[in-house]
C-alpha cells in the first residue's frame, strides 16, 4: 500500500502488512445492517472470475481509528487483477478514492434541501467544483447549480426546462440510461452514476456522483437530485495504472531473467514465468513471500545468510541501486544456483515503495570459466613439457651431431615432426591423437614418391605424451633409413604395422618397423642421439632394435593403458 493509502486509512505499514484485508479492516458493529465487507469480497471475486477490473460504487465502510472507535468513511473502489502467461490471476491492485467529504456534503446539501430551500439554494450556488442539478419526476431539469454551469458548460437559462439525458451520452441514452438511474433512486435510494457525460459543446469528461430522490414535507417524493463532479484526471490514472501494469506483465513475461517486484519489506509482489523456471516455485506461492527468506537464506558455503548482512536488503531498505552483485539463491529443492543479481529501487515522493528485482542465472558462464581454468592449466602443464623435449632434442642433437650444418638439419627436422604431432592433437581433441594420424604425419616428410610405406593397423588413439614420443620415433627410424637403410636406394620400402593383443584385462600394444630391398646392414660401432630415442621409444613400453643383413626392424610393446593415459 502506498503512503496515501496509508494515510486515508490511518494504519500504519508495520502493523498490517502481511495480515488478511477483513481482518485489519472488520466492518463496524455499532452500524445496523452494514454490508460494507460482503460488498467488498464481492467486488474482489467478481475482479478474479471476469479478470477485469470491477468497479464498485460508493461504499459505505467505517474505518477503525487507532484509539480502537470507528470513523464513518466512504469510499468509491476499483479492483484490477493482474493476470499471469497462462491467463490465470496473481493478484489484484485495489485502488480506492476517499470520497467521505463528498459524500457527507452531499448528505448536507440533502438535508438542507429538505430543511430549508434557501439554505438548499445557498449550499447548491457556493459549491462550483459539483454539479447540483434538481428534476422533476420525468426527469425535466427544475434547478441548474453555478457547479454545473462550472462543471458542464452550460448556463442555467439553457439547461432549465430541458430533459436530463441532454448531458449523457448519445450510447447512455439509447441503452436508457437515465431512466433506469431514476428506477434505481426510487426502488434503493439512490442511483451510481460512474460514466462519461457531455459538456457544452460535445466534449466528454469522466464523472462520478449520485441520483437521490426529493421528497416534499410529507415525505412524497416529488423529484430528483443530481450530484456530479469531474473526476476525469484520477480516470486516467486509474486507466494508466491498468496499462503499466499490462506492459510490466508483458514486459516480464517475456524475459529469460527472473524478475521480481518487491514491497519495501522484501515481500515479492510479482514474480515472472522465468522465475518459476529458475527457482521452481509457482509464481503465485512466490507472491507474498519473503525473497530473502524464502530464495537467499544460506551463503555458498552452506551457513546461514542473516537479512541484516545481506547487501539486497540493505539496498531495498536505503533505496539503492544494484547492479551485477554475484551471489547464490537457492531453488524449492535446495540446490544452489550461482546468480547475478541488478535492484532498481521503486521511489514515490523520495520515498523507498520497492524494488524491482532481477536475478540472472549464471551457471553456464562460470562452468565455463571452470572449464577455462582446466584448459589453461593443460596447455601450461603441456607447454613446459613440449619447451623441455625441445630443450632435450636440442642439447643431445647438439652433443652427437659432426658439424653445426648437420646439428641445424637435424634439429629443424625433430622440432617439424614435434610440431605436427601438437597439429595432430589440436586438430582432433586436446587429450588423444590417433595412431594412424601420428605415423602419417611422422612419415609424411620422406614418403618422397608416395609408395615407400606399406601402413597397416586397427584405429586406435593414444594419449598426447606418447603421440609425441611415437612421432619423434618414427621421424628417427625413417630418418636413419633415408640415410643408410631401405630408403637410401630406388626399391626400397618399409612395412610398418600395429596389433593389440592379450586379453581385455592385459590388452598389449606392438608395432613393427621393417626396412626391406635396401642395401646390406651391418650393426653400427656407436649410438648416436637418434638411435637412443628410438631406443627410449616409450616411458611404459619397450623397444627392441635390430639390425638383420636384409633390413632394419624395430619392435615396440606397450600396455594399451598406458599409451592411452599419454605415458
Amino acid at each position: 500500500m502506498n503512503e496515501a493509502y496509508l494515510h486515508a486509512t490511518m494504519t500504519d505499514r508495520k502493523a498490517i502488512i502481511g495480515r488478511p484485508l477483513f481482518e485489519v479492516f472488520p466492518d463496524d458493529p455499532a452500524v445496523p445492517n452494514v454490508f460494507g465487507e460482503r460488498n467488498l469480497r464481492a467486488s474482489l471475486d467478481r475482479a478474479i472470475q471476469s479478470r477485469s477490473p470491477d468497479r464498485m460504487a460508493v461504499q459505505h465502510y467505517n474505518i477503525r481509528r487507532p484509539d480502537g472507535v470507528f470513523e464513518e468513511r466512504h469510499w468509491r473502489p476499483l479492483s484490477i487483477p493482474v493476470i499471469g502467461p497462462g491467463g490465470e490471476v496473481l493478484s489484484l491492485i485495489h485502488y480506492v478514492v476517499d470520497v467521505t467529504t463528498d459524500v457527507l456534503q452531499t448528505r448536507d446539501a440533502q438535508t438542507a434541501l429538505t430543511a430549508s430551500e434557501a439554505r438548499y439554494q445557498a449550499i447548491v450556488e457556493s459549491s462550483i467544483d459539483y454539479a447540483m442539478v434538481a428534476m422533476d419526476l420525468s426527469g425535466t431539469i427544475t434547478t441548474w447549480n453555478t457547479g454545473a454551469e462550472h462543471v458542464l458548460g452550460w448556463r442555467a437559462d439553457e439547461m432549465i426546462g430541458r430533459p436530463t439525458e441532454t448531458f449523457f451520452t448519445q450510447e447512455d441514452r439509447a441503452a436508457g440510461v437515465p431512466a433506469k438511474e431514476m428506477r434505481a433512486a426510487l426502488e434503493q435510494g439512490r442511483g451510481t452514476d460512474e460514466r462519461w457525460h457531455l459538456r457544452k459543446g460535445g466534449g466528454r469528461f469522466w464523472a462520478n456522483g449520485e441520483l437521490m430522490p426529493l421528497k416534499d414535507a410529507a415525505g412524497t417524493v416529488i423529484g430528483f437530485l443530481k450530484i456530479l463532479r469531474d473526476r476525469t484526471s484520477q480516470r486516467e490514472t486509474e486507466v494508466a495504472l491498468a496499462e503499466q501494469s499490462s506492459i510490466l506483465r508483458s514486459v516480464t513475461d517475456h524475459v529469460s531473467e527472473a524478475v521480481f517486484r518487491l514491497d519495501p519489506v522484501g515481500t515479492i509482489l510479482l514474480a515472472n514465468p522465468a522465475a518459476e523456471r529458475l527457482f521452481g516455485w509457482p509464481a503465485d506461492e512466490l507472491v507474498g513471500r519473503n525473497l530473502h527468506e524464502t530464495l537467499h537464506h544460506h551463503r555458498a558455503d552452506g551457513s546461514t545468510f542473516p537479512a541484516e548482512a545481506c547487501i539486497f536488503v540493505r539496498a531495498l531498505r536505503e533505496g539503492a541501486s544494484l547492479i551485477a552483485e554475484e551471489t547464490v539463491f537457492f531453488r524449492r529443492d535446495g540446490t544452489p544456483v550461482p546468480v547475478e543479481c541488478t535492484n532498481a529501487p521503486l521511489l514515490l515522493d523520495g520515498e523507498v515503495i520497492g524494488a524491482v528485482v532481477t536475478v540472472t542465472d549464471i551457471t553456464a558462464r562460470k562452468r565455463v570459466a571452470e572449464q577455462q581454468d582446466i584448459l589453461n592449466h593443460e596447455l601450461s602443464h603441456r607447454l613446459k613439457n613440449t619447451l623441455a623435449l625441445v630443450q632435450s632434442i636440442t642439447s643431445q642433437t647438439l652433443r652427437s651431431a659432426p658439424d653445426l650444418v648437420a646439428a641445424r638439419e637435424a634439429i629443424a627436422a625433430r622440432l617439424i615432426v614435434l610440431g605436427k604431432a601438437h597439429d595432430i592433437l589440436l586438430a582432433g581433441s586436446t587429450d588423444s591423437a590417433s595412431v594412424r594420424t601420428v605415423v602419417e604425419g611422422a612419415l609424411g616428410l620422406h614418403d618422397v614418391t608416395g609408395n615407400r610405406f606399406q601402413i597397416d593397423g586397427p584405429d586406435l588413439d593414444i594419449g598426447p605424451s606418447a603421440a609425441l614420443s611415437l612421432g619423434l620415433m618414427l621421424h628417427e627410424l625413417a630418418t636413419n633409413a633415408v640415410k643408410y637403410g631401405a630408403l637410401s636406394t630406388r626399391g626400397g620400402t618399409v612395412d610398418l604395422s600395429w596389433t593389440l593383443e592379450g586379453d581385455a584385462l592385459d590388452v598389449v600394444f606392438r608395432l613393427d618397423w621393417q626396412e626391406r630391398g635396401g642395401p646390406p646392414v651391418t650393426p653400427p660401432s656407436r649410438r648416436g642421439f637418434g638411435s637412443r630415442l628410438i631406443q627410449r621409444g616409450f616411458a611404459a613400453g619397450e623397444v627392441a632394435l635390430s639390425y638383420p643383413a636384409e633390413g632394419v626392424r624395430c619392435s615396440l610393446t606397450a600396455p594399451l593403458v598406458g599409451l592411452e593415459a599419454g605415458l
